[in-house]
């Protein structure tokens, strides 16, 4: 049945292809020099007086001799016209022992990312639909399911980030699945959400009326844009780990809009739009929250494999299934508790630990069952300086960080990508 849904995402992915890119905005050079005081600031003069701006600075002691102590300074700065930068070379080449300037053989490879707008429409061509740990659930069974799933799935695959979301017209069957499970989620997360999670909800029934019917992501949108600034694209399933958290570092969250199996609306194998409003969307209109998972997708972005599902394993503690302090008591604000029954009911008798990224880092986890234990942070800002930490780190020899205003993420030193672990 998804055979045809792949076929029309492998055309569509001709249209849009992931294409390797080289950071060329950016030049180094590197410095020796003697290390006494103030010989990183006369540095920085240096640059300060042609009026070049610098994006990282890296320093590194040379083995001490009887001459003295020497340092490396490797600075990236902002590529300049050609007579401006030779200019800088002969002043720096007077004042210090060596100046070497990197060539591209020296420029380190990085898995793909996104870099902006034009970039994100590369993301959610290949579904990935794992269906051997659910063969008996009517979800992939029901023919006339998958019939409509395939439906919805088809008016999905083609939304790009920054279009209007499209519409769904849900069917009577579908809007009442929604009225039926989001009473019973609504009545269970009152005992074990946090407040900052409660509030947020409260404020989305509000706006867009959640109660009555299921919400287009439209209208998502637009709410979580005003709010935090975070945008929705809509997808038609599944993402790999790694277009999904990429997308999380533009502040963009990838949405599903099908609803789960009518027969068994208390559970669903894999993330539906109950999940997704209900669980994600009160998190992401918060800012605190918002950003932390921004700063997740931005380590995601050029990061190696290993680090990678390390990052996405934080995710999962955090995002899917975080707990927070909140006067004394602990309190859900992952969207895997939210929005399921069972990890409700489960979480007041289950097991805590503070939320520590190089512990958890590598901690498995089970995804069919509910979770014996849950991560909770103090507070949402320890939670980001914690982050902040483990990310330095990463075996990532750049650092990025993101434009608001052109809504593109740019990168502190010079990379090149390879497309092999897409």
């Amino acid at each position: 049945m998804l055979n045809k849904i792949l076929r029309s995402i492998n055309r569509f992915s001709t249209v849009y292809p992931k294409r390797n890119f080289n950071i060329e905005y950016l030049q180094d050079v590197e410095i020796i020099t003697r290390d006494y005081y103030g010989s990183l600031r006369n540095i920085l003069k240096s640059f300060s007086n042609h009026k070049i701006n610098l994006y990282d600075i890296e320093t590194l002691k040379l083995n001490r001799t009887t001459k003295g102590q020497k340092i490396v300074v490797k600075l990236t700065f902002e590529k300049v016209e050609d007579y401006k930068f030779n200019e800088l070379v002969f002043d720096l080449k007077q004042r210090y022992d060596e100046v070497v300037i990197d060539n591209d053989s020296q420029i380190p490879t990085v898995p793909w990312y996104p870099r902006n707008d034009e970039d994100l429409k590369t993301i959610g061509l290949i579904m990935q639909v794992n269906e051997e740990n659910n063969q008996d659930h009517p979800q992939f069974k029901d023919l006339e399911y998958r019939k409509r799933r395939e439906e919805i799935a088809k008016i999905s695959q083609g939304h790009m980030v920054g279009e209007p979301v499209p519409y769904i017209n849900y069917t009577e069957q579908e809007e009442e699945t929604w009225k039926k499970i989001y009473t019973i989620l609504r009545e269970k997360v009152q005992q074990v959400m946090s407040q900052r999670y409660l509030r947020n909800l409260a404020k989305i029934e509000n706006a867009l009326g959640f109660k009555y019917k299921i919400p287009q992501l439209r209208d998502i949108d637009a709410y979580l844009k005003a709010e935090t600034g975070f945008r929705i694209k809509a997808t038609h399933g599944i993402l790999s780990q790694r277009e999904f958290l990429n997308a999380l570092g533009h502040r963009v969250f990838c949405c599903t809009q099908y609803m789960r199996h009518h027969s068994t609306p208390e559970y669903t194998p894999e993330p539906d739009i109950v999940h997704e409003l209900v669980g994600h969307v009160p998190l992401f209109a918060d800012k605190e929250v918002a950003d932390l998972s921004q700063e997740i997708g931005i380590l995601s972005c050029g990061a190696q494999q290993k680090d990678l599902s390390r990052l996405g394993t934080l995710y999962w503690f955090t995002l899917e299934f975080g707990a927070c302090k909140e006067n004394g008591q602990i309190k859900g604000y992952g969207a895997g508790i939210a929005s399921s029954i069972g990890e409700c009911e489960h979480f007041p008798k289950a097991n805590y630990e503070k939320f520590d990224p190089f512990i958890h880092a590598d901690r498995a986890y089970p995804i069919q069952t509910v979770q014996p234990t849950y991560m909770y942070t103090e507070n949402f800002e320890e939670a980001m300086q914690n982050l902040i930490i483990f990310g330095k780190s990463l075996q990532k020899p750049f650092g990025l960080y993101y434009d608001g205003i052109e809504k593109e993420l740019k990168a502190t030193k010079r990379i090149k990508t390879h497309l092999n672990s897409q």
